[in-house]
């Protein structure tokens, strides 16, 4: 028993030290296994990045051009004048060749003054994807669609609007003459004539007088002049134009007056003009081109002598580009050119030339040929392009004289050239 019992303890002995000595060299095992599996990490393979997309190509417009504006109505004729000057425009160049051999087209659409007619339109003309679409200068024509405008990359131009709209380097485009640049011209001719003592008559019920008003102001001072009384044709105590009162604050200026600033319309500032002459105190008016018409001539009379007055545009003027203008178009209009038919008929050109330039029909690139362009001859004067696309022009100046056929404006500059 004892001998079994020994050899029992030997066995089980054995046995532990034997699985004593495989659990040490598995655990390590176990170890260098861990220390290799940190050493060595595992390999893993990447799902391929997706490729960006090939920038999508600007699509070509069309070989057509939009017109909106109101053809009827009491406004009619700030649309029709707007549509004869890019008909004339549109014409000449056809003739000329158009886009290597090809005519361009026009589409117009009479908005009536209407928000939805003329969303409409406009919506109609970037859909077929016109080269441009031109707008009267009347409220809805010009600022109800410059959003779509901008939206679609579609080249929009407000010609002959007063207001600010486009610019920031967009396709939307004011193309008008700034009053800002207008008074500047105007003052400097006031300042070689010896004015420099004005007074300031402004018409707060007329917005645009305002405006004008304020360019005065600003450039009155450049040109050594000084404004020294201010007034209102509209009394707001009465409620109503008191255009003697007015004559008599002017009559009682600290210093002799030698002309008078008058930002109104022209049937006021006929009556302004004979009210100071009744005072004793006749007075050369100057004004914005709302009074070059002949109301102004007839009603204001002998007292209107010497008015000094801004233009966009002068159908008088000599150069042979504006003759040819002005005969083209009495043939195809029966009557002679406005300052929106022509400013629209140079629009045109400006853009005809651009997509020369470009050599492309895409809006980018026609919009950034239109703003690079040296400074281009026009019906309306030499026009250049700030950076951000603002028209930078040059007005026409007259002066009321008496002529043979009685009192004429008679141009003093023809706009920058």
């Amino acid at each position: 028993m004892k001998l079994r019992t020994g050899i029992g303890l030997l066995v089980f002995g054995i046995a532990l030290g034997a699985g004593i000595v495989a659990l040490v060299l598995g655990l390590g095992q176990s170890d260098e296994r861990e220390q290799a599996e940190q050493a060595s990490p595992p390999v893993v393979v990447a799902a391929p990045r997706p490729q960006p997309a090939p920038p999508r190509r600007e699509p070509d417009r069309a070989l057509m051009v939009g017109v909106v504006g109101p053809e009827t109505g009491d406004n009619a004729a700030y649309g029709l004048g707007v549509l004869e000057g890019v008909r004339l425009a549109v014409k000449h160049f056809n003739a000329a060749g158009g886009v290597d051999g090809q005519a361009i087209e026009i589409v117009h659409y009479d908005n009536r003054e209407s928000p939805d007619r003329t969303m409409g339109a406009v919506e109609e003309l970037i859909n077929r994807r016109a080269l441009a679409i031109f707008a009267a200068p009347t409220g809805w024509s010009t600022f109800a669609p410059t959003h779509q405008a901008a939206y679609s990359g579609t080249i929009f131009m407000a010609v002959g609007t007063r207001r600010r709209i486009g610019g920031g380097g967009g396709t939307v485009f004011h193309f008008a003459l700034s009053e800002t640049i207008a008074v500047e011209g105007l003052m400097a001719q006031a300042a070689r004539l010896g004015y420099n003592r004005y007074a300031l008559v402004t018409s707060a019920v007329y917005d645009y007088s305002l405006t004008l008003s304020s360019a005065f102001k600003q450039v009155v001072g450049r040109h050594g002049g000084r404004i020294l009384v201010e007034a209102d044709s509209y009394d707001s105590f009465s409620g109503r134009t008191d255009l003697q009162k007015v004559a008599a604050a002017l009559a009682a200026s600290p210093e002799p007056l030698q002309a008078v600033i008058y930002t109104g319309g022209a049937s006021e500032a006929a009556e302004l003009a004979q009210a100071l002459s009744r005072q004793g105190t006749a007075l050369p008016l100057i004004g914005g081109e709302d009074l070059l018409t002949e109301e102004f001539l007839g009603a204001g009379g002998e007292a209107v002598l010497g008015s000094l007055l801004y233009a966009t545009f002068a159908p008088d003027d000599p150069a042979p580009m504006v003759t040819e203008f002005v005969a083209a178009y009495r043939q195809q209009a029966g009557q002679a050119p406005d300052r929106f038919a022509a400013l629209a008929y140079d629009a045109f050109g400006l853009l005809a030339q651009a997509i020369v330039r470009a050599q492309s029909r895409q809006s980018s690139k026609i919009r950034d040929a239109l703003v690079a362009m040296p400074e281009s001859p026009g019906v309306t004067g030499p026009t250049r392009w700030t950076p951000d696309g603002a028209p930078l022009k040059q007005p026409f100046l007259y002066r009321v004289e008496a002529g043979a056929g009685g009192r004429q404006f008679t141009l003093l500059r023809s706009g920058g050239r």
